[in-house]
């Protein structure tokens, strides 16, 4: 049976851990292509495969497992358009982004109207957009959106920038214009390699769905393109992986996960002052172990909270603080709820990355199961607590937890 030599041939051309997308989704999207080339079998597929380039690229197309929408994440883009009016506006640097993979395009263009909204004009940014997959960059190119892709409440942006047309919304040509799409594969060796350094990189859940070697290697290229104090945004599951390859997260940029290579400096517009980070190593060497004040702890969230109808948001403001270095007083706040407030999967989960940040697996691993079991579809703790099964060499309990993570992510769509 050949589907184990296309799994083989999936992994090294696109980095691609069966565990994260399941081998049931690989194997439907084999059928489909062996009915589309009116073949017998998989085994005169596999014979096709390791001939045709067209035919392997029509089976990227169906395994790829687009999900996107508008300003995910939209701490990331409240980040990008505070550093840009800080470093970029004045200049006559020009400011280079860069979305990979950028799926149907909803990324790159809402990095787009955020650029346009700080004032930037046309000629002061560029910003490149890369996919494996040439369906979905020709959906981008076209710019004609479905409802799906506008999520949340804030959608001032749709009024602003879009025509609502009877096929969907139709993004005006302004927008459009700022970007370059193009094809291209992150996991290939010298991808991009020589080019001109990006000041932002946006690589957002894709690490995720890559093997360890790839996710380093996909790492590494990042690296290479990103400039002395470049940001790198990436995903909320895939935090841990940056620590552990000398990526430092920004702690003035909470829940933005946003990291810079841990040997440079601050951005140039900014105060020169070392900044504190949440990594593993720094972790062990600031205060994290240092007794809170609960006093000044107390005063602190009722002063952050003071517009909130006397209700106090303390694990929001936990998260803030672990996001900043603060871990100790973050894990105190999340242990003051817990006793307070009662078991709770987002105090578990916080409690879950605290120790992990500091090399504590053991005790990661229990925050996590402990908030699995209050919350058994949590996205984020499946994909937290299979990364870790993976590096105690647990493949068949990580394998588990991302087929859990991927039926979430499937009935969420």
């Amino acid at each position: 049976m050949p589907l184990p030599q296309i799994i083989a041939l999936l992994r090294e051309t696109l980095g691609l851990d069966v565990a994260s997308v399941g081998i049931s989704l690989i194997e439907r999207a084999v059928k489909r292509r062996v009915n589309a080339n009116g073949l017998r079998d998989f085994s005169q597929y596999d014979e096709l495969l390791q001939r045709s380039q067209p035919e392997l690229q029509s089976l990227y197309e169906a395994v790829v497992i687009p999900e996107t929408f508008f300003f995910r994440y939209p701490e990331s883009f409240a980040a990008l358009r505070q550093i840009v009016g800080e470093q970029f506006f004045f200049g006559t640097q020009k400011m280079r982004a860069l979305s990979v993979p950028c799926s149907t395009g909803e990324e790159p263009y809402s990095i787009a109207m955020t650029l346009l909204d700080a004032g930037l004009s046309l000629e002061k940014f560029q910003i490149d957009a890369i996919d494996i997959s040439t369906h979905l960059l020709d959906i981008a190119r076209l710019g004609l959106f479905g409802s799906n892709s506008f999520r949340g409440s804030e959608l001032q942006f749709r009024n602003q920038y879009f025509q609502k047309i009877d096929a969907g919304f139709r993004l005006c040509d302004r927008v459009r214009q700022c970007v370059k799409f193009e094809q291209g594969n992150v996991v290939e060796g010298r991808f991009r390699f020589g080019g001109e350094p990006y000041d932002f990189i946006f690589c957002r859940d894709l690490l995720i769905y890559f093997y360890t070697g790839a996710q380093g290697q996909v790492l590494e290229s990042l690296r290479q393109l990103l400039t002395a104090d470049g940001l790198l945004f990436v995903g909320s599951a895939e935090t841990g992986l940056l620590t552990q390859h000398s990526f430092s997260s920004v702690k003035k940029m909470p829940m933005a996960f946003a990291f810079r290579k841990s040997a440079s400096v601050g951005f140039r517009a900014l105060p020169n002052k070392q900044p504190k980070v949440w990594s593993p190593t720094s972790a062990r060497r600031t205060k994290a172990y240092r007794k809170p004040d609960l006093a000044i702890h107390k005063k602190a969230v009722a002063e952050t909270v003071k517009h909130e109808k006397g209700r106090v948001p303390d694990l929001a403001f936990a998260e803030q603080l672990a996001d900043k270095g603060e871990l100790g007083e973050a894990a105190e706040i999340c242990k003051v709820s817990l006793r307070e407030q009662g078991p709770s999967a987002r105090a578990f989960h916080l409690l879950g990355l605290i120790r992990d940040s500091v090399g504590d697996q053991h005790q990661a691993s229990e925050f996590y199961r402990k908030a699995l079991y209050l919350e058994p579809d949590h996205y984020d703790v499946l994909i937290h607590l299979a990364l870790l099964k993976d590096k105690s060499g647990d493949g068949t309990a990580a394998k588990a937890l991302k087929n859990r993570a991927r039926r979430v992510l499937e009935r969420t769509k």
